[in-house]
């Protein structure tokens, strides 16, 4: 089986480029007085979530933003913004980075900048542990199988034949419906599996095509200058 690599670090818009653009863009950041940037608290853990004790935003992809603003010398400013449209909404200039656990893929290149990787993932097949004869997506022919809208586990689906894929908005929503019986399988990030698969023992996890297909992330971010460099997050 082919193993694929992605990865999730910093990415900036491509609209100009060269010194004047770069100089613009970071008089106005400067201007402003703080770095924005875009990310989606729902479903965002861990790269951005609201502490459930305190309430301030928390997460590896927050202290990176914290980190790029420091060198700037200026606080870090979120800006909550639905996943799905983040890229349209950096390109338009609502914020100035976009962090989220963003999927490098071609169509994403020819939008925006990506910084080198920070984070690496694996695709994650969860299925009712009853369900022994699963042991990849070539066992779901007909079937239908949960994941993300613009995910990358989306476009993995959609290149399994005869597969019936079922779309979500939150990363919940799907593994509560493999435990009512909605669903005969999930496909989603090793992370996001970790976190919100079903507690219910009946459920297992299972790696795609029984192997870990490693994949990486990357974070946009409106393209004034070459990308910044980005900490690597423990993984």
């Amino acid at each position: 089986m082919r193993l694929h690599a992605i990865a999730a670090g910093l990415a900036m818009v491509t609209a100009a480029c060269g010194r004047p653009a770069t100089d613009d863009a970071l008089a106005r950041i400067r201007s402003r007085g703080t770095l924005r940037w875009g990310g989606d608290v729902q479903g965002g853990e861990p790269y951005v979530f609201q502490d459930p004790d305190g309430g301030r935003l928390v997460g590896f992809e927050v202290e990176i933003a914290d980190a790029l603003a420091r060198r700037l010398g200026l606080p870090a400013e979120f800006v909550q913004n639905d996943w799905q449209t983040l890229i349209p909404s950096l390109e338009r200039g609502d914020f100035d980075v976009a962090l989220n656990g963003i999927e490098v893929t071609p169509a994403r290149r020819a939008r925006v900048a990506f910084t080198r990787p920070y984070y690496a993932f694996t695709e994650t097949l969860v299925v009712p542990r009853e369900s022994g004869a699963v042991r990849g997506l070539d066992d779901l022919r007909g079937r239908r199988v949960g994941t993300l809208e613009g995910s990358l586990a989306l476009d993995v689906l959609r290149a399994a034949p005869g597969v019936d894929v079922v779309l979500y908005e939150g990363v919940e929503e799907p593994y509560l419906d493999l435990e009512r019986g909605r669903l005969a399988a999930v496909l989603l990030d090793n992370i996001i599996a970790a976190r919100s698969a079903c507690p219910d023992p009946r459920c297992a996890r299972r790696r795609r095509w029984a192997r870990a297909c490693t994949r990486s992330r990357s974070v946009p971010t409106s393209r004034p200058s070459s990308p910044p460099s980005t900490a690597r997050s423990p993984g």
